[in-house]
């Protein structure tokens, strides 16, 4: 069973983006001088480590559902933008650029191959998903 201030630390070692044991343990009211030692031990604790887990999994819960209805929105307002009659070409391309940046694309960068008859094929310009390897 976890105390109140072990359940501290891990409050505040979250709330330090787990970077930095040792001010987590003094916030959560370790003494200073020990708070290293303190930090060390707590963290190879299993019921620490659990509780841990558990708040890490709360929070990515929390976010990927802020995200989803987040995201459904702006698709839903991107999606009217572009279906717009009165919306000219060059505007629907701006909204569709400002979308994908603001999600995390990238353009990929023009490329030219040499075809096997060696005249030049030209990839057209797309949008990866930045941070992400294929």
């Amino acid at each position: 069973m976890l105390t109140e201030q072990r359940k501290r630390f891990v409050k505040e070692y979250m709330a330090l983006k787990c970077k930095n044991m040792r001010q987590a343990a003094i916030n959560a009211g370790y003494s200073e001088k020990s708070a290293q030692q303190q930090a060390s031990n707590l963290m190879k604790d299993n019921e620490v480590l659990a509780y841990l887990q558990a708040c890490k999994d709360d929070m990515d819960r929390e976010l990927r559902e802020a995200f989803v209805f987040e995201a459904k929105e702006a698709f839903r307002v991107m999606c009217k933008i572009l279906k717009d009659p009165k919306t000219k070409p060059r505007e629907r391309i701006t909204v569709a650029k400002d979308f994908l940046d603001r999600a995390g694309y990238k353009p990929v960068d023009k490329t030219e191959l040499t075809g096997k008859d060696g005249g030049a094929l030209q990839l057209a310009i797309g949008w990866e998903k930045q941070g992400e390897e294929d």
